[in-house]
């Protein structure tokens, strides 16, 4: 049925192409400005569902406790230029960058070395202790920190441009540099890096998969053929995403550049089938071509959309969404390219371009790329058929060390450190800072009642405070109590004495309609879900007013259940995606034996793929967990093609060696092509900033690389190997008869 269909689809295509085409471009234009509107979500907190532990806490805290962003600028200087930060003209440049930023709107405070005094001597008299939080002890940095008012401050971006231009203004001393960081320019940073990092992935990726196209193909018009219906599947899913109000952030971001290698995938198995029926004199090629890699590519976009739409399942919203949207590209990807090649398909033969080529042949000779992929795949079928057993003892010795290798990924889990946009000043001037200044993390809990200045609800703080205290790593504890030299047993006492307080330190520990109220914890030591948990079991261990609750919540409560999230999202989703994949694949094949040989080259490619992360130093991130889920979607389409042509020349009464020898050339070199086009859409991704997403790229065309090879050589070696087991049973049968 689907073969009559993909027929008829190729008649209409014939009569009707320049309207498709027409269609297809209203489609592409229409999506684009769709697309254009999609919005950009860099808040940290969309990693998460509203539903995961501890968001309602810090949503709350967010809301009600907004207190200070910070600023920090952070001014280095060179030895052999500059002695120390110290000197007198560093000092007096230090001074004029206090009273430059202190006329920013929403400055609250300002604060820096000139706080300790206006001279070397007199700023070294000081305690360490009051030092070191505007100087490290090399005295090759200093630190202004500038505290402002969360409720005034201006956008983001806003903010961070006017300080740049007010820090610009201020004349250097020579041999010293000038950098804001802080929280705001964190924010600033990751916001560029996935604005930025979108665009240019998107376009170095179709660069380079349409200069691959052109050495491919050598054709002035093929690549274009190619790319019209990819680029229209790319364009109506971020499209789309603007209407199911799913945003751009950075795992989603990549999915573009991703999408066109997917989608570059399914046109290269049409077209190099129709370039061979061509070939052949076959006056139907369009419509051969249309109805056997039609076929094929239905189910291998089902596999493909089932793979990583597991992903949706995920407890880690981002990948959810990347999920979903993955499921939305790779069906528009594969309607698209059946749906328009055949009339751009067309449109070529009719205009006569057809059969006009490039002369690269100086480029190849350059790099020695002559018939690269044919004699590759020549090679791999020389070494898998004639070499059967030799081919099985390399396989085997090699997975000592791959295995080895799996032994040594590690897991970053909530290291905040990894998603620093790489190569930033911000970030650069930020990592400075946290080394050389930061020497305590922070968490808090949120106390909530209906009347949070009663003195049962304030001795409970105190309780909570002795009891959190009894936590390794915890060095202080600071609660409304800590303001109190004792705690009155009256209420009206109590509320009058918290409201002697300053504001400014209400504001930050009680709302106004004193129903809330936080406890702020401070640590020498990572808050990781081990701690977190212990200061959990501290809090319970206190009785509590009863309608009063104690919930620990800040962002290193939420980021510790990363790791325990990802372990569980790597298992889930790659043990969906393989039942899902599955039950695809027997549907079409109706072979348990023929299933195993589709899923036998992934599981090798995915078993390498992770060795090679190992060896690589590639750490389980949110992202590299998905290479087990890509490429069980990805390599079983190799694996589809491979098994479904071998099918199909061993009908046309060829032995399987044969058989297997012209599947390899004919479909094996499809494969290689197609997987160096999606490869380089992977490769794209390491244009981005952030690490975790340029190690994913990395990862993710390194496993593309394994699943090409080990398609011919895997699935070759299995069907000889179950052939001989066939006749060796028959031959034991007619013996026993």
């Amino acid at each position: 049925m689907i073969q009559r269909i993909l027929n008829r689809w190729a008649e209409i295509s014939k009569r009707y192409y320049i309207v498709i085409i027409i269609i297809c471009l209203v489609i592409a234009s229409m999506s684009f400005i769709s697309a254009k509107e999609t919005e950009i979500d860099t808040n940290y907190l969309g990693f998460f569902y509203p539903e995961t532990n501890y968001m309602d806490e810090i949503r709350f805290i967010q809301s009600e406790f907004p207190g200070t962003e910070t600023a920090q600028i952070l001014i280095g200087v060179d030895r052999i230029t500059a002695k120390t930060v110290l000197e007198d003209d560093i000092l007096i440049m230090t001074e004029e960058l206090v009273d430059a930023v202190t006329d920013v709107a929403g400055v609250k405070s300002v604060t820096s070395v000139l706080d300790l005094g206006r001279t070397k001597e007199e700023i070294l008299s000081k305690p360490l202790e009051m030092r070191k939080q505007h100087i490290n002890d090399e005295l090759r940095y200093s630190l202004i920190s500038v505290d402002l008012d969360a409720t005034e401050v201006p956008e983001r971006t806003v903010l961070v441009e006017t300080f740049q231009k007010t820090i610009a203004k201020v004349n250097r001393v020579g041999g010293s540099t000038v950098i804001l960081t802080g929280g705001i320019a964190w924010g600033y940073a990751w916001d560029n890096a996935i604005r930025y990092g979108f665009s240019k992935s998107l376009l170095v990726g179709f660069i380079a998969i349409i200069t691959l196209l052109f050495l491919f193909f050598k054709s002035p018009t093929t690549p274009f053929v190619v790319m019209i219906p990819v680029l229209t599947a790319v364009l109506a899913s971020f499209g789309l995403m603007h209407f199911i109000q799913i945003p751009l952030n950075f795992l989603t971001a990549m999915f573009g550049a991703v999408t066109l290698g997917l989608g570059v995938d399914y046109s290269i198995h049409l077209i190099h089938r129709y370039h061979e029926e061509v070939a052949k004199g076959n006056g139907k090629a369009l419509n051969k071509a249309c109805m056997k890699m039609g076929r094929n590519t239905f189910f291998t976009s089902l596999t493909t959309m089932a793979a990583f739409s597991a992903m949706a399942l995920s407890p880690i919203r981002m990948l959810a969404e990347y999920g979903i949207m993955s499921f939305i590209a790779i069906s528009f990807s594969a309607l698209s390219v059946f749906l328009f090649i055949p009339s751009l398909l067309m449109l070529e033969e009719r205009i006569g371009w057809k059969t006009r080529t490039l002369n690269f042949s100086w480029l190849s000779h350059l790099f020695g790329t002559e018939r690269f992929i044919p004699l590759l795949m020549e090679k791999v079928a020389t070494f898998s058929l004639k070499r059967t057993a030799g081919t099985i003892i390399i396989i085997a010795i090699t997975l000592i060390p791959v295995f080895a290798g799996i032994g040594m990924i590690e897991s970053v889990g909530d290291d905040q450190e990894m998603w620093i946009p790489k190569g930033d000043p911000l970030m650069v001037a930020w990592k400075i800072v946290d080394t050389e200044f930061c020497d305590y993390e922070y968490s808090t809990i949120l106390v909530q009642s209906d009347d949070i200045l009663i003195p049962e609800i304030i001795e409970a703080l105190e309780r909570i405070e002795e009891s959190v205290m009894s936590v390794p790593g915890v060095v202080k504890v600071t609660g409304l109590n800590t303001f109190l030299q004792d705690i009155p047993t009256d209420k009206n006492k109590l509320e009058e004495r918290i409201t002697a307080i300053p504001d400014d330190i209400q504001r930050s520990f009680v709302t106004k309609d004193h129903t809330a109220s936080l406890i702020i914890i401070k640590t020498d030591t990572e808050i990781d879900e081990k701690m977190v948990q212990e200061i959990d079991d501290a809090i319970l261990f206190v009785e509590t007013p009863a309608d009063a609750t104690f919930r620990h919540a800040s962002f290193s409560t939420l980021f510790s259940q990363m790791d325990r999230l990802m372990d569980e999202s790597r298992a889930e989703t790659t043990a969906i995606s393989l039942i899902l994949v599955f039950a695809i694949l027997f549907s079409f094949f109706r072979s348990f034996v023929r299933v195993l040989l589709a899923f036998a080259p992934v599981l090798f490619a995915m078993i390498y793929a992770l060795a090679t992360m190992g060896f690589m130093g590639i750490p389980f991130t949110p992202l590299t967990i998905m290479i087990g889920t890509i490429l069980i979607g990805i390599g079983t389409d190799y694996s589809v093609h491979f098994i479904s042509r071998f099918r199909e020349e061993k009908a046309k009464g060829f032995d399987t060696r044969a058989a297997l020898h012209t599947t390899t050339l004919t479909v094996g070199a499809a494969i290689m092509t197609a997987t160096l086009t999606t490869m380089f859409g992977f490769l794209a991704l390491t244009t981005m900033s952030l690490v975790p997403v340029q190690e994913f790229g990395i990862i993710a065309a390194i496993g593309l690389i394994y699943a090409a090879l080990f398609t011919p050589i895997i699935v070759s070696l299995g069907i000889i190997v179950q052939e001989w087991v066939i006749r060796t049973v028959k031959s034991k049968i007619r013996i026993r008869l």
